[in-house]
């Protein structure tokens, strides 16, 4: 050492002292520089790693809510029907890795999963880029789905209480009107063919009606449909107790009893395939997130 700095001194032009002086300095600095940019490498390689085991315990639990939450969607759907509303609240839950992943950003998700030189791979490198883009395209896609999926399963019931509402109505008005006519048919004096007539209109109600009270309303949607037929392939006897205006209203009532019940229908029918295909598709990113484990994480799939 002490030849260096005698052949630095010289080669330099200034005595032995100073030049010590200068290359400890120097060494200093330079320890300290390398020391200081290692902790900083260290730290953001511990940054890095603690950001990677994040995203995969949110990633897992990301997976496990589309599994569930395809089994409650299921089995709302199995409960929506014409004569229940399920509640929205025991079956629709939101998911905290949707909220978590974004806090935790992109920008640093990407850098926890690519730069730095434990990322360096010489082989896998575009699965893992694939596995990457899926959990993302996947996090957009539910977010959406989520917001879109709230408000349609949430507002079934309140929906459903409005048209029954309007339903009982409209179906206390035909009823009475339908009843109305066979009472007053009966009140006249009728002819064989009348007679005829008036019993096999009463068929379509026992029909109905032979079990009591139809749990279906799409039956009773037929019964007023059958009437409404009947009556207009051969209305001569209702002419004995009402006049064309009487007979536009009174079919008229039955109509809104008809078009109520398939008001409710098609708003059961739509809830109904929503949930399925919300179902499915949760089912589906769920099956592609399994898939994509492995490649993104270099480890089997397993719950935190």
């Amino acid at each position: 050492m002490s030849e260096f700095i005698e052949w630095l001194s010289k080669y330099l032009g200034i005595e032995k002292n100073p030049t010590a002086t200068i290359i400890v300095s120097i060494t200093v600095f330079s320890l300290g520089i390398i020391i200081n940019e290692s902790l900083k490498t260290l730290g953001k390689f511990r940054e890095r790693k603690i950001i990677r085991e994040i995203v995969r315990r949110n990633y897992l639990i990301f997976q496990n809510y589309l599994i569930e939450q395809a089994e409650s969607l299921r089995n709302f759907e199995s409960l929506v029907t014409t004569k229940s509303s399920p509640n929205f609240n025991d079956h629709v839950r939101p998911c905290s890795a949707l909220d978590n992943y974004k806090d935790i950003s992109y920008n640093n998700s990407f850098k926890a999963f690519f730069v730095g030189f434990e990322n360096i791979r010489v082989w896998g490198k575009n699965k893992r880029i694939e596995a990457f883009d899926n959990l993302y395209h996947s996090l957009s896609t539910i977010r959406i789905e989520q917001e879109r999926m709230f408000p349609i399963v949430a507002s079934f019931p309140d929906q459903a209480i409005k048209i029954m509402d309007r339903l009982n109505v409209s179906l206390k008005d035909a009823f009475e009107a339908t009843a109305d006519v066979n009472m007053k048919l009966h009140e006249q004096s009728l002819n064989q063919a009348e007679k005829g007539w008036l019993n096999l209109r009463s068929e379509f109600y026992e029909d109905c009606f032979a079990e009591g009270e139809p749990e279906d309303l799409n039956k009773i949607k037929n019964y007023f449909l059958s009437v409404i037929d009947f009556e207009i392939t051969d209305k001569r006897p209702l002419t004995l107790i009402m006049d064309e205006k009487e007979f536009f209203y009174y079919h008229r009532k039955v109509h809104k009893a008809i078009g109520d019940i398939d008001v409710l229908n098609k708003l059961v029918k739509n809830t109904k395939t929503y949930c399925k295909t919300i179902s499915e598709k949760f089912e589906v990113t769920a099956q592609e997130l399994t898939t994509n484990f492995k490649p993104l994480f270099n480890q089997k799939i397993r719950n935190s």
